[in-house]
Order: C-alpha cells, then structure tokens, then sequence
C-alpha cells in the first residue's frame, strides 16, 4: 500500500501540504490545468526551490491574476464550483467532504446553519487551489493511506476576517478534535484551519508505519518561528 507519512514537526498548511506532495512528485502543471478547468483560471502556481536551514524544499504560491478573486462564498457555491466531471471522481468526493468539515466547524463556533456559514479566507482562490490540489497531487501519486505525526501546539493570536483569535484557531481545533497535539514553545499559528480540514478527512495519527521509503519531499512554509519551517513528507510502501 503506497502510504504517506507527514512528520508535522514544525506545522502545516494548506500550501505546505501541497508543496510537499510536488517534492514527492506530483505534477504542478498537471494540477494546474485540472484547477483551471474548475474554473479556477485567474491564478498560476509560483514555484520556488528555497533552502531552508541547509533544506532544499519546494515553496508553492498561488499567484492571483485578478486581485478581484479573493472572495466569500458560501458551501453552495464551493460544492458547484467542485462537482464536475473534469476532474476524478476521489477527487471530488474528497474536496467536497474537506469543505464540509470546514462548514461544520464554522457552523458550530460560530453558531450558524451550515448553510450560512462564509468562507472567507478559505473561499478565496487560493486556498480553494491548496485544497483541491492536494486532493488532485494525492490522487496522482496513487497514495492509498496518509498518515499524520502528533502535532505542535502553539500560542499567540492570529488576524483573520473575524476579527483576532487565539491560536489554534477555533476552527482547527474542532476540526482536530480526538488528535494528539505535542507542546512546541512556538508563539504563532502552525496549524492552519485549511490544514486541519484536510487532515481530518484525509489522515489518521499514527507513529511511524513499518514501511519501506520510497521517496522524502519536503514543502516550505511562509513563516519564520525558529524551527525550519517545512513539513516533511514520506512517501513509502507498507
């Protein structure tokens, strides 16, 4: 069973997830394409070779091409956006059921039907790349299982469209409900609300599979706590 192993030691998320999966091989040409013909065509993927702390990693940005994208869209909207037949259809189960969790979490914070609920920084374009392309980058590598290591807590606060919230955000929280977080004496987000949904429809925790390594990537982050900022992808065969 080809598996995946992400060793969260210095966080996760959305871009650093999908960056991992491009050093372990995924085609971001490939997946470019597959957004595009979503309807997603107002962006390119940026990417970059950063070496950081003496780490060669790759750095994926989703560059907008009109400044006008970013967005908010409701459940509804993503769920059209998503269920086409242009790309596979794991893809499409696995995008709608993130999403969803997504809602749910908002819903339950911030109580609101999930109907109502607006995705604001995760509607943009962006983001909506980070999540589908995963899902599309999963899908291309023919990775059967992902596994996840125990995750950093951290502290601090951190801006978004409601205004400034603790860290972790409520919604990775709830997201992460029933997961083992390990103390990292960081001041700042790791774990994003985009990382979280992903990880909990997609992964389970578990130690260290016994397996055979196929390939190591690693994906670079876009901040600077101390820690090299990258997650640590292992592709292998159980």
């Amino acid at each position: 069973m080809r598996t995946l192993y992400w060793d969260v030691f210095a966080g996760i998320s959305g871009d650093m997830a999908l960056a991992s999966l491009i050093a372990l091989g995924a085609d971001p040409l490939v997946i470019t394409d597959q957004l595009y013909s979503l309807g997603l065509d107002s962006f390119k993927l940026e990417i970059t070779l950063p070496l950081i702390q003496g780490i060669q990693a790759i750095d994926v940005n989703v560059v907008l091409l009109n400044t006008d994208e970013h967005q908010h869209r409701r459940l509804a909207d993503i769920e059209k956006l998503i269920d086409k037949e242009t790309i596979p259809a794991k893809v499409r189960t696995d995008s709608l059921q993130i999403f969803r969790a997504l809602a749910a979490a908002e819903a339950k914070i911030h109580g609101i039907a999930i109907e109502d609920v607006h995705f604001h920084e995760v509607g943009a374009v962006d983001s909506l790349a980070d999540i589908i392309g995963t899902c599309l980058a999963i899908e291309q590598l023919a990775i059967e299982k992902i596994c996840v290591s125990a995750l950093p807590w951290s502290r601090g606060f951190v801006k978004c469209a409601h205004g400034i919230l603790p860290v972790p955000a409520p919604a990775t929280l709830e997201l992460l409900a029933g997961f083992e977080f390990a103390e990292s004496g960081v001041t700042g987000e790791l774990v994003t609300p985009t990382a979280a949904a992903i990880i909990s429809i997609l992964a389970q925790q578990t130690p260290f599979p016994n397996m055979r390594i196929l390939k190591v990537g690693y994906g670079a982050g876009k901040n600077n706590y101390g820690l090299p900022n990258i997650l640590r992808g292992v592709l292998g065969q159980v």
